[in-house]
């Protein structure tokens, strides 16, 4: 049908053009030619209908057999569309299982993959030279240990006494405010007496399907014998630097003591008993004064244990101060000390270490005065201490010109020194920085008011609170 629509529309225009003719002249009589050539020009439009009649009756009777075989079989369609439906459906189950066995092959692909790495980082963890501790935070329950962990600190179930005492002394290596992933470093007392350093991290991993803790530590035991040997090394330095002043300072009470016996003697010889007991009284005064200044060197001398105890820092510096007081004398520097401190008032590490702090601390101003004595440096070292909050602050204070700035930031770094050789290995502030650190504080130098100036601050220790396990 679409093929014959030019044709007829060119007919219907020639149409068109007649009847515009006949309305131009509706009175006149259309002549006969003119007729006749409109006869002739429609004849083929005749035969175009025709043919258009023909087809349309030769497509209605086709629609009439189909409407005819579709009556004989009225089921087939639905059934058809059944059959389409159906054979689709299962097209889409058989793809979707397909799709699903598939996904349950790689899933367990991965799960054989992740049984796989659990078992080589189990294997690699057992191997691994260092400590590997896995627990749960909440309950503090070991999940894990592996053998270098079993062989330094228990080979007892995960709930032993010694298992809960290793725990409590890691999680007291940190601070309040310190998250996880920090770096901790702690000692151990172990239960055959011996007292294990330990240095590592402490991590949130997921460890059996569950969120749980673990330590990575590194035994450094060796390192801190070797330390402890180094600070015992500068100690006895400094015993041997002071002996002049120590033979002094116990001359002293050694003069005192041999006039008093003398007069004691003279008036024994005279029957002066009354004045006796006074001169008997001098000298055991004097005896006491020598007794402490031994004691004094004898506990300064002793090799340090790193055993954390609590102390009062009052007297520690009391201690320290009076150690190097009669050498301060001696060259000429005058202390100005200012402790605010109560007697009373404690904080947690060994005693002896951070005597030996203050007394480094003091020395190297009493050096920084010798130094700079040309230059008119006044000799005078301030020693302060206050309680700041919940903090101990100490602060030491010369007037000795400062550090140079170009090794004011790497001033505690180990082998920094402005010193000569003969004088000193510059580990003095290294190991005092780790002195203080283990006491969970902090130490800082900087320049001011003409000369150095170092301040530390230690956290208090309370009654209320416990020591740590590697003191128990």
């Amino acid at each position: 049908m679409p093929a014959h629509i030019p044709t007829i529309k060119r007919y219907e225009a020639i149409i068109d053009d007649f009847l515009a003719e006949v309305d131009l002249q509706p009175d006149v009589i259309v002549p006969a030619p003119r007729l006749n050539k409109l006869h002739d020009e429609l004849q083929p439009l005749n035969r175009t209908l025709q043919k258009i009649l023909q087809t349309s009756v030769a497509y209605n009777e086709n629609i009439y057999k189909r409407e005819q075989e579709l009556a004989k079989s009225p089921a087939f369609i639905p059934l058809a569309l059944m059959f389409f439906s159906v054979t689709s459906l299962v097209v889409f189950v058989l793809m979707q299982a397909m799709r699903d066995r598939q996904r349950l092959l790689a899933v367990e692909h991965a799960q054989a993959e992740a049984t796989h790495m659990q078992e080589n980082l189990r294997a690699l963890i057992r191997a691994m030279p260092a400590l590997v501790v896995v627990f749960d935070s909440l309950n503090n329950v070991v999940s894990f240990a592996n053998p270098q962990a079993q062989t330094l600190i228990d080979t007892a179930p995960p709930t032993s006494r010694e298992w809960r005492r290793f725990l409590k002394a890691a999680q007291d290596s940190l601070s309040a405010d310190q998250a996880e992933g920090v770096l901790v470093s702690f000692s151990f007392q172990r239960a055959n007496g011996s007292i294990l350093a330990l240095r590592g991290r402490r991590q949130r991993v997921m460890w059996e399907g569950r969120q749980q803790c673990m330590l990575a530590l590194a035994d450094t035991t060796q390192i801190r014998d070797a330390e402890l040997q180094i600070m015992q090394t500068a100690k006895l330095a400094t015993l041997g630097e002071m002996a002049s002043a120590i033979a002094h300072e116990i001359n002293q009470p050694l003069t005192v003591i041999r006039m008093a016996a003398a007069n004691a003697q003279r008036l024994l010889a005279n029957g002066n008993t009354a004045s006796l007991e006074a001169k008997l009284e001098r000298i055991n005064a004097q005896i006491e004064r020598a007794r402490r200044i031994t004691d004094q060197v004898r506990r300064y001398g002793r090799t340090p244990t790193l055993t954390s105890e609590p102390f009062s820092p009052r007297r520690a510096i009391d201690l320290a101060i009076s150690f190097v007081a009669e050498q301060y004398g001696m060259s000429g520097i005058r202390l100005v000390i200012d402790l605010d401190l109560p007697l009373e008032l404690q904080v947690a590490g060994e005693q002896t270490l951070f005597e030996q702090v203050i007394v480094n601390l003091l020395i190297n101003a009493r050096d920084a005065f010798e130094e700079n004595r040309s230059k008119g440096a006044h000799p005078i070292v301030q020693v302060q201490a206050r309680v700041e909050g919940e903090q101990v602050s100490v602060r030491i204070q010369d007037q000795a010109g400062g550090i140079r700035q170009d090794i004011l930031d790497v001033v505690f770094e180990p082998f920094t020194t402005t010193k000569s050789e003969s004088q000193g290995t510059g580990l003095g502030l290294s190991l005092s920085r780790k002195i203080i650190r283990s006491m969970k504080g902090e130490i800082t130098a900087s320049n001011s008011a003409g000369g150095a100036l170092f301040a530390i601050t230690l956290p208090q220790y309370h009654r209320d609170g416990e020591m740590s396990e590697a003191a128990q």
